[in-house]
């Protein structure tokens, strides 16, 4: 386990491994720098980002993201990411999909990739065809955003220090109904939450039970037991987070601030807020299932595999807020939680289970 890689002292080194430029596809492997031994793992990103160097920052940023994630759940992995750049990225799913392959190919199994923004379950299935360097619950019933979505659960649960079932329902918020806030609103509104929603499309947001606002409204004041945010990158700028009245921020999305500062503020301020690498590591707790227990993935049904990462995570970030109320730092009580992790991956842990 990359220890350091937690500690307050900096991010995780990752470096460019592969890279495939040209007038209209950039594909950059970034992923940790590690002699560990360890496949990197992280999802096929597609966006039209301004310049290959605003990819490859972006890279950055997600591979030691990933990195921390592996590190707190031990999955085997290392952290990586794959970032693509393309002017229209609908119009390059073909090339993409054929100079990922060579690309991990070239690297020989030490990247693993899986889905991420514009990219599909159909795109991994083709990937596949073509490398073995691919992790994305392909031809099984588990669905990987079922799976963080499901990981979110558990991070709630530990911050109600109760199940569903058992706690008494409040007021929560979901910011971003997709395949992971959806299936998160769903939920509570299923154990009798008052739920509101927010999503650019109208359609999503209209959960029934739930009470959409408008993306334009000032969703940010109102009085919540939980926000939920589980859409964009940098949502939450100084200003909401000033104006916010939460008991506690359980974020699905990657980086939900727009400063890291904001969250300590919002800490100073009595309002828990999770890491994000804690709560929405359950796409990557299912790849150690896949990746280290093979037999007992094919023989597990979807519901086990969501019940399994619900736990773990649950089972950590209840870990995470004992260190905190401890009196020890953000980093130095998710250090403890790596620490209370064992040394096979986690995904060993679910064969013996099973």
């Amino acid at each position: 386990m990359t220890m350091a890689s937690l500690q307050s002292a900096g991010p995780p080194e990752v470096s460019v491994l592969a890279q495939h430029v040209s007038d209209h596809l950039s594909v950059f492997v970034v992923a940790e720098s590690s002699d560990t031994g360890k496949p990197a793992n992280g999802g096929l990103r597609l966006l039209n980002y301004s310049s290959d160097e605003a990819c490859i920052a972006d890279g950055h940023r997600l591979a030691s993201l990933m990195t921390h994630k592996h590190d707190l759940y031990g999955t085997g992995f290392a952290g990586g990411k794959i970032v693509a750049r393309a002017a229209e990225p609908a119009t390059v799913k073909d090339e993409l999909i054929s100079v990922t392959a060579e690309l991990l190919q070239s690297l020989n199994g030490a990247m693993i990739t899986g889905c991420d923004l514009n990219t599909s379950l159909e795109d991994m299935e083709r990937l596949m065809s073509l490398t073995p360097h691919v992790l994305a619950a392909v031809g099984s019933p588990v669905d990987a955003s079922a799976a963080t979505a499901f990981g979110t659960v558990g991070a709630i649960e530990a911050v109600l220090a109760q199940s569903l079932t058992e706690a008494q329902p409040g007021k929560a918020l979901v910011h971003g109904c997709g395949a992971v806030g959806g299936t998160v609103a769903k939920t509570l509104i299923q154990h009798g939450w008052d739920v509101f929603t927010v999503d650019m499309n109208p359609e999503r947001a209209g959960l029934q039970g739930a009470t959409p606002l408008p993306p334009s409204s000032s969703w940010w004041e109102k009085p919540l037991d939980l926000l939920l945010p589980c859409s964009i990158s940098g949502l939450i700028d100084t200003e909401m987070a000033n104006a916010m009245q939460v008991n506690a921020i359980v974020p699905a999305a990657n980086a939900p601030f727009q400063q890291p500062e904001i969250a300590d503020d919002l800490r100073r301020r009595s309002i828990r807020v999770l890491p994000d690498p804690l709560v929405n590591a359950g796409a990557v707790i299912a790849d150690s299932i896949e990746r280290f227990s093979p037999e007992a993935w094919d023989q597990a049904s979807a519901q086990e595999v969501y019940d399994f990462v619900r736990h773990e995570v649950r089972q950590r970030a209840t870990d995470f807020l004992k260190q905190r109320g401890d009196g020890l730092t953000v980093s130095d009580a998710l250090v403890e939680v790596a620490a209370h992790t064992g040394k096979d991956p986690i995904g060993l842990s679910f064969g013996t289970a099973a």
